[in-house]
């Protein structure tokens, strides 16, 4: 039996207007992704006529462990939210607090200049790479795959804080590991070491990318 066929389960869905589903899936992501102690468990993405994204995340509900998994459907300009858990009041109290979240998030997106949502995209993509990154590292993925996120997410930041009077920390940061990790083998995972090493940095780097997210929602 799955460890999860004993919890109780509360979905709910929206529908939004913003035509852009992936940046719609990644202040979902960020929504959910943004609180304490969250873990990325999965995830999914496909963009060809339509986009449409899927990620699930484990975290604490009421002190007891729980799962939130969100779904981006293109066609139907819709999102559903599901919760798994011990406590089914305050599954259904978490939820109800985290649509109103994405809910606002997305009102504030709407109404952001060209450049502005640009930028945020960007921070929200970096913030995906980070949640990534830890998930290939908990599942001792080879490097090749945890050095893509931390480049992307890097990529993504520079981007995100373009025009600043100086650079952002995390660029430099992201650049020194990058460096620091280019010579290991690519198809062995990270030494335990340095893996616990870099998970412990990328608390730093969602902490700043958090704040660059914060300056539009």
């Amino acid at each position: 039996m799955d460890a999860t066929d004993d919890m109780a389960k509360v979905s709910r869905s929206m529908n939004y207007s913003i035509d852009d589903s992936a940046a719609v899936f990644r202040i979902t992501w960020y929504s959910v992704a943004s609180k304490p102690n969250v873990i990325l468990e999965e995830y999914r993405e496909a963009e060809s006529q339509v986009f449409n994204g899927a990620a699930k995340f484990s975290l604490q509900i009421a002190g007891e462990k729980a799962f939130v998994q969100i779904s981006i459907d293109g066609a139907k300009s819709s999102i559903e939210v599901e919760v798994e858990g011990m406590d089914e009041v305050a599954l259904s109290v978490f939820l109800d607090d985290l649509l109103a979240s994405i809910n606002a998030s997305l009102e504030k997106f709407d109404a952001l200049a060209t450049e502005d949502k640009s930028k945020l995209k960007r921070a929200l993509v970096a913030k995906t790479c980070w949640d990534r990154m830890i998930r290939e590292i908990l599942n001792k993925a080879p490097l090749s795959a945890v050095y893509v996120q931390v480049a992307h997410g890097r990529e993504m930041i520079i981007k995100a804080t373009e025009g600043e009077e100086s650079m952002h920390h995390v660029t430099l940061s992201t650049s020194g590991w990058l460096s620091n990790i280019e010579s290991l083998p690519r198809e062995e995972p990270l030494p335990g070491n340095i893996a616990t090493e870099l998970a412990k940095k990328s608390i730093e780097w969602k902490r700043a990318t958090h704040e660059v997210i914060n300056r539009y929602l």
